[in-house]
């Protein structure tokens, strides 16, 4: 599945962790410093620092969707042109993680996502082998 495909993914295709763990291709580009509200900052593409940010978050980040019960793991991916699609979401994390997460956040939400805690990136990176 290359990058268009991922585009056109629907909520039936997305990927799950053992599918995520064999492409190389997403976890090299997984940005475990973008969160939510980096990824949602308001920018210009005419501006060249705004591209140049956009360049830098470029890839795959994790975050926590409040927004279903019960909360989820997701994977998102940001497009240079910077769309975002939501293309995986990790079931086997541990629900009192996310729990934490959403009722400790380390950043306030921002549309119902949630950061991921050092807690869960450390169990991610184990979990992919990172």
């Amino acid at each position: 599945m290359n990058s268009n495909e991922l585009d056109d993914m629907n909520i039936y295709d997305i990927l799950g962790l053992n599918d995520i763990k064999k492409r190389p291709d997403i976890l090299s580009e997984i940005k475990f410093n973008v969160t939510p509200q980096v990824m949602m900052e308001p920018r210009f593409q005419a501006h060249p620092e705004d591209l140049e940010k956009l360049k830098e978050i470029t890839g795959y980040m994790f975050y926590i969707e409040s927004e279903t019960e019960p909360p989820g793991l997701m994977l998102l991916r940001i497009g240079r042109s910077d769309i975002t699609t939501t293309i995986g979401k990790i079931d086997e994390i541990p629900a009192e993680m996310l729990r934490t997460a959403i009722d400790k956040p380390a950043l306030p939400p921002t549309h119902g996502m949630y950061a991921i805690t050092d807690e869960i990136r450390d169990w991610l990176k184990k979990e992919l082998g990172l």
